[in-house]
């Protein structure tokens, strides 16, 4: 089997600093790129274009669903790829990706996922799976004013299958927020699509995490807590462990301890495999600044390390809570015990993975101990 051709589709707006190089990388996978251009007043659209882009014009109505839904219709190939402008592919397997299309056209009403690797502000690289290569007909649509979502005669998608294409995500940077209001632009379209959708648990859950990214922890906790009592009720879908995982990072900002307790307990029943749920723990630990948990800090971190890096497909999972991460944790853990020997050896395995704040502390440990590098 060949692999089928692909409309590559994407919406923008004032993209200048970062379209070419999106849709540089994604040329080589790609037949036709098809470029909706919502109200740019840089030279967004004469970038895509010179790049041989297909551009169109869509007048901004805040509604995502609608403008996706649009640059789907005018691509014309069997299948299409939608990215962002902020999205670069940095990694495909053409083996995984004509298998993917197989499995797809063998199973009707299924997707193929990419793995979007996000730069957030803090640092962090995490790591999601998101539907995004659908073939090109009728029965697929986007829904949803933001956090647009694909479905499949008007349901939502019930089989996703990987497709070996990974893309770093770029938007999330703090110098892209400031530069396009994501925050209150994301906020106004999610109070208004609450009004209206049927599905108030993932806008609630949406609202929870968008206030956490902001930094408002109080109004965080009460969305996400909204969207973890109705999901608990019912069918218990997969941002379900990202909502309980949010969650307890902002009891831990609040520094609300007990709450963070039941919150952790809950979700080890629901995601026992779920790596970050530990490693968010004894984050806890560390904060809680108590006696008592102080020595449960190696306890938390060493199941990090045992269970390694969360799954990917199943989890939205932040890059070296299952490894480098968690060994920094411990080394500085022994390091404030004296243990020097012990710190040495989990900073040595943290610097192994290119964690850059393990191998500085190494050094100055070998420096104190005047032991040659």
């Amino acid at each position: 089997m060949e692999i089928p051709g692909i409309s590559l589709c994407m919406i923008v707006k004032d993209e200048a600093e970062l379209i070419e190089r999106a849709i540089i990388a994604a040329k080589p996978l790609v037949e036709e790129i098809v470029i909706v251009d919502t109200g740019s007043s840089d030279s967004t659209p004469n970038i895509a274009r010179d790049l041989g882009a297909k551009v169109f014009y869509r007048q901004w109505n805040n509604n995502f669903a609608e403008m996706r839904n649009f640059s789907i219709q005018q691509a014309t190939q069997p299948y299409v790829l939608v990215i962002d402008a902020d999205e670069v592919i940095v990694e495909r397997d053409m083996d995984i990706l004509q298998a993917l299309f197989r499995k797809i056209d063998e199973n009707p009403g299924s997707v193929g996922a990419i793995t979007v690797l996000n730069e957030t502000v803090s640092g962090d690289i995490s790591v999601s799976m998101v539907p995004r290569i659908f073939p090109r007909n009728f029965h697929y649509s986007y829904k949803g004013k933001i956090h647009e979502q694909i479905n499949f005669r008007g349901k939502p998608i019930q089989h996703t299958y990987e497709s070996s294409i990974k893309a770093e995500h770029l938007g999330y940077t703090q110098s892209q927020i400031l530069k396009k209001d994501k925050y209150e632009r994301n906020l106004a379209l999610l109070m208004q699509e609450l009004a209206e959708s049927s599905d108030r648990s993932y806008i609630h859950f949406q609202i929870g995490r968008t206030y956490f990214v902001m930094k408002s922890y109080v109004q965080a906790e009460h969305f996400l807590n909204k969207c973890i009592e109705v999901e608990l009720k019912n069918e218990k879908r997969a941002f379900l462990s990202t909502a309980l995982l949010t969650l307890g990072y902002s009891y831990i900002y609040l520094q609300k301890f007990d709450a963070l307790q039941a919150c952790y307990k809950l979700a080890l029943d629901l995601f026992p495999d779920y790596t970050d749920l530990y490693f968010m723990y004894g984050v806890g630990l560390i904060e809680s600044r108590s006696l008592h948990a102080f020595r449960e800090i190696p306890v938390a971190f060493k199941k990090c390390i045992e269970m390694g890096e969360a799954s990917r497909i199943k989890y939205e999972t932040v890059t070296g809570v299952g490894s480098f991460k968690a060994h920094y944790n411990l080394a500085l853990y022994y390091e404030l015990n004296g243990d020097l020997q012990n710190a040495m050896s989990h900073y040595q395995y943290s610097s192994r993975d290119g964690y850059v704040q393990a191998k500085e502390r190494l050094d100055r440990l070998i420096l104190r101990k005047g032991l040659p590098k």
